[in-house]
């Protein structure tokens, strides 16, 4: 369940089957994780056949959080990539324009520009730098390093695509550590809250809206919450999982 509405200019929205979730990313328990190998059951007349099993254990503390919004556009529809403005103020998501916040209701006073934030510390390789939302700030390094596990996503933050070939698009964005913990509510009183401008080429238009006709470049703003509720988050690395590969059977 998320509510979701766009504004702008244009007299219609340009965006479709538009989705969110929630992700946690558990911390892996290097101590007790490993790969270990051994004498495989194939029956090889000389016992070389070897069984490896790769074992992931996660602690019960620390984890880090990011809201994954997707949606499609039609497929007339470019990416508008300004070669005079910067990342921050052009392309499909400028990233200016990306805001979260965790509440009851919608408050734009309480959204923070964690896009902006998160690609700054990028721009200066600067891992030490805090991001994510003001309740759960994390060092940059320490939530890249989470989401680059082996039994992570391993997925890119606040990634503007600059091509959308399928008319698809999933934009993610850091909200920190431990955001949702100890925030699920039955009442769905606690939600996350994500705002971003989408900024689009229409190439069949002819330019002269004054004329009557349609603009060459539409903007609409997407605004989307979620509740956070119990089972209503996407976890990754949770409990004890374990692969096992026979090798030359």
């Amino acid at each position: 369940f998320f509510s979701v509405s766009t504004h702008g200019t244009n007299d219609y929205t340009f965006l479709e089957y538009v989705n969110m979730r929630l992700v946690t990313i558990l911390e892996e328990d290097k101590v007790f994780s490993g790969v270990s190998t051994g004498t495989g059951m194939s029956g090889d007349a000389n016992g070389d056949d070897q069984a490896e099993s790769r074992t992931v254990r996660t602690n019960t503390t620390g984890n880090v959080n990011y809201v994954q919004v997707t949606f499609t556009l039609g497929s007339k529809y470019t990416v508008n990539n300004n070669p005079i403005a910067d990342k921050y103020e052009s392309g499909l998501i400028p990233l200016d324009s990306v805001r979260a916040g965790r509440g009851t209701f919608f408050d734009t006073t309480t959204k923070e520009h964690v896009c902006q934030e998160y690609e700054e510390a990028e721009d200066i390789s600067d891992n030490n730098q805090l991001v994510g939302l003001t309740a759960g700030r994390v060092a940059k390094g320490d939530f890249d390093d989470a989401v680059d596990q082996d039994c992570a996503p391993q997925t890119s933050m606040c990634a503007s695509p600059s091509s959308i070939p399928d008319a698809f698009v999933s934009f993610n964005i850091p909200l920190g550590a431990e955001i949702f913990d100890d925030q699920a509510s039955p009442d769905l009183s606690n939600n996350i809250f994500v705002e971003f401008v989408v900024n689009v080429l229409d190439p069949t238009a002819t330019g002269t809206p004054n004329g009557g006709d349609d603009p060459r470049q539409m903007k609409t703003t997407l605004t989307a919450s979620i509740p956070i509720v119990a089972g209503g988050i996407n976890i990754f690395c949770d409990g004890f999982t374990a692969k096992t590969d026979l090798k030359d059977v």
